[in-house]
């Protein structure tokens, strides 16, 4: 049986978390006139429908303002015409939790597989885990991945990643160097490469998994990470400052969570060191066909199950 192993941040915690922050840390070098704006962009995220909204284990909701160890789960969601068109509903093909603790300076951060095995919390079904959002949102999801690992998960964000077609296009494109060889949407990309993308051909770049060459998930993954980072760099950059207003539209409308914009605040100033100190802890499992419905899914070790959920509350100050 294999050990949950750590490492440095998650490429993928960095493409969620840089889109989730990047209008905050702008702020700082721009003037009182584009803070206002960024606060509008941060109500517009929030959705007041999971206002006072906690985790179903905990007694009281967790204060941010005093410090307290906090958990979120970061959703990657996948919305297209089609789906919407028969009323499918987005999936969150991405899914991670992370813990901050201020007191300790840590934070601990797992990614837990799409096709994991779980209860489906008020559907009363054991289902992948993934379609708990697309059965009931957010809040639905948040409350399956918490009854998952029996750890409270306070916060949600959730990103939609067909969004970064039109942020980029609305920073003017990037410049990304391909690091393996593969087609994808009709697009061909050479290792070693370097493109001028648009939004198209940067989705097709960052989608790429089963195509022959593209590295499957960990490929994906990384071209994620060159993707934001590309992104991140042309929204630093002086000719954009002129189209922020667009952009931080787009972000607006692509991002939904429950965090308001004083805790946003609070998360970005009391919470840095942890969120800059994070260990991932890997859920190691397999994959295996379920003999009750002949589907395909990933089953997690026992130790490493047990190991991960410790380090979790743990990481909460949970006893």
């Amino acid at each position: 049986m294999r050990q949950n192993r750590r490492s440095g941040m998650h490429p993928v915690f960095k493409v969620m978390i840089a889109l989730l922050l990047i209008f905050i840390l702008i702020v700082g070098g721009l003037i009182a006139y584009v803070y206002f704006q960024i606060r509008s962009t941060a109500n517009n995220m929030y959705d007041a429908e999971f206002e006072g909204s906690q985790s179903n284990l905990r007694e009281a909701q967790v204060e941010i303002s005093e410090g307290e160890p906090v958990s979120v789960v970061l959703f990657g969601t996948d919305d297209d015409e089609a789906r919407n068109e028969v009323m499918m509903g987005q999936r969150s093909d991405t899914i991670m939790v992370v813990t901050l603790n201020p007191d300790s300076g840590e934070g601990r951060i797992v990614s837990i597989p799409r096709d994991t095995r779980a209860e489906i919390v008020g559907r009363d079904s054991v289902e992948k885990i993934n379609h708990a959002y697309a059965y009931g949102g957010p809040m639905m999801a948040k409350d399956t991945v918490e009854n998952f690992l029996d750890v409270p998960i306070d916060y949600f964000v959730s990103i939609n990643m067909d969004g970064f077609t039109n942020i980029i296009d609305e920073v003017g494109g990037i410049t990304v160097t391909s690091n393996d060889t593969f087609d994808q949407s009709g697009y061909s990309f050479v290792s070693g490469e370097t493109y001028e993308m648009d939004g198209d051909m940067a989705l097709a770049f960052s989608r790429a998994r089963y195509d022959p060459g593209s590295g499957g998930d960990a490929g994906r993954q990384q071209r994620q990470q060159q993707i934001v980072q590309a992104i991140a760099s042309e929204l630093l950059s002086v000719q954009t400052v002129t189209n922020f207003n667009d952009i931080l539209n787009v972000l607006g409308e692509n991002i939904r969570t429950n965090i308001q914009f004083n805790e946003m605040n609070e998360l970005r100033s009391t919470y840095q060191e942890p969120a800059q100190n994070i260990e991932q802890l890997l859920l190691d499992g397999y994959d295996e066909r379920s003999q009750e419905d002949g589907l395909y899914y990933f089953y997690p070790d026992e130790q490493s199950y047990n190991e991960v959920t410790n380090e979790l509350e743990e990481n909460l100050d949970i006893e």
